[in-house]
Formats: C-alpha cells, sequence, structure tokens
C-alpha cells in the first residue's frame, strides 16, 4: 500500500450536496412527532454545527435535559423522517453540486491521498443523504455528528478512523479539511489542519477569507485548480 500523505475530509451540505431541505424537515418533523413542537429548528443556529449540538439546544429550549437517551431518541427519530423527506420532491435545490464528482475522482486516483467525511450529521443522517446522491460508498472513514458535540473535536476523530481503515496518518499540514462555513475552517485550523472554503452554501468569499481558510473557492465547478492545490501540498 502507498504511504498516505493526504487526507481530505469533506463536510456534506453545502460543500459535496444540497439536500432541498431535507434534514431541516425531518428534524422538524421527528420534533413534532416526539415533543409536539412546531418549527421547533426556527432560529436555531444551524451552519457548521453539529447534529448533537443543534439537537439540545432544542432540547433545552423545550425543558427537556438534552441527556445521551433523549440526544439518541431524537436521531432515531430524526433519519426515520429524513428517509422520507430527501425523497419528497421539492422547490429548493438538491443534488450533488457542481464539480465535486470530478474533485472525488482526482482524489481517489492520486495514491497518496486518501479522502473521508468531517460533518456535523449524525453519521446515518449523512448515509441517508450520500446515499441518495450515490456518493456514500466513496468515502471509508469519517467523523460524524455523533462523535461528540464540539467540531472540533471531530479532526482526530477523522485521522483515528484513517488509522483504523489502514491508512497512514500525515503531519498535520498534509491534512485538508473542505467545507462551507467559518466552522469549518475553524477545526481544521484548531488542529495545524489546512483549509478549503468553497463558497456554496451560506457564507460567501469574503466571510470564509476572513475565518483563515487556506484557499476560498467561488465553486468547484471548475475543478482543475482545486485539485492541483491540493496534490501540490
Amino acid at each position: 500500500m502507498p504511504k498516505t500523505t493526504l487526507i481530505v475530509l469533506f463536510d456534506i451540505d453545502g460543500t459535496l450536496i444540497r439536500s432541498g431541505g431535507a434534514g431541516v424537515r425531518g428534524m422538524n418533523a421527528a420534533f413534532e412527532r416526539l415533543y409536539g413542537v412546531r418549527g421547533a429548528l426556527d432560529g436555531v443556529s444551524l451552519a457548521g454545527r453539529t447534529d448533537r449540538a443543534i439537537v439540545g439546544d432544542v432540547l433545552r429550549a423545550i425543558g427537556v435535559e438534552p441527556t445521551d437517551r433523549e440526544v439518541a431518541r431524537v436521531r432515531e427519530a430524526y433519519i426515520e423522517d429524513l428517509r422520507v423527506e430527501i425523497k419528497r420532491p421539492v422547490a429548493d435545490p438538491a443534488g450533488v453540486l457542481p464539480g465535486v464528482i470530478a474533485v472525488l475522482d482526482a482524489m481517489t486516483a492520486a495514491p497518496h491521498a486518501r479522502v473521508g467525511l468531517l460533518t456535523g450529521n449524525f453519521e446515518p443522517g449523512a448515509a441517508v443523504k450520500l446515499s441518495h446522491f450515490d456518493l456514500w460508498e466513496r468515502f471509508p472513514f469519517g467523523a460524524f455528528g455523533d462523535d461528540h458535540v464540539d467540531r472540533r473535536a471531530l479532526v482526530p476523530v477523522a485521522l483515528d478512523r484513517a488509522r483504523r481503515a489502514g491508512y497512514a496518518t500525515p503531519a498535520p499540514n498534509r491534512v485538508v479539511v473542505i467545507g462551507d462555513t467559518p466552522l469549518d475552517v475553524d477545526c481544521a485550523k484548531a488542529h495545524g489542519a489546512r483549509a478549503v472554503a468553497v463558497a456554496t452554501g451560506p457564507f460567501d468569499r469574503a466571510a470564509l477569507a476572513a475565518a483563515g481558510a487556506d484557499l476560498v473557492v467561488e465553486t468547484f465547478e471548475d475543478a482543475a485548480p482545486l485539485t492541483r492545490w491540493l496534490l501540490e501540498i
């Protein structure tokens, strides 16, 4: 096996795909079903945060202690509703974002690179979303919103999973986190990793650059400059 010298960790929502709002609808449906609360996510900060953090905020807001058992109960209900919502025809944009397949193909073809996930999604939710768009099998390891409430803590989790999958772990500056929010950038920088930010989510290039991203791109549509930058690390 070639020695791994580059690990690239991808966010999901706003980076790889748009789900047409299925995640928010599914989470709202779960809270309404379990607690009778409508629009539970209204006013809750979502971008770049873990599902565990979001669920904890909503539970506290409705007067329920966010114990591991209660979070797991919400997660299971949410996954049931997400499986329905991801298939629902909606007007909101949904699909794999432009250029994503080309970037993944280039990284997969590079013998010294490995791709994984670093996402705030609960792992079963990540599987539902990415399977719907035929992307789940492309990622042999990852860190998820089940693993910790704080996104910063997910970088070492992802690297440990890479080791367990049989991949050599490179120096921190040969780890790249790719996402669409300042929190994606922050979690990379907290561990000495590099950050690539793409302005296909809720933040523009200026905001992502101000967060300290090493590289900011408008989209992945022109994949060549990004893949060249990655492979030159």
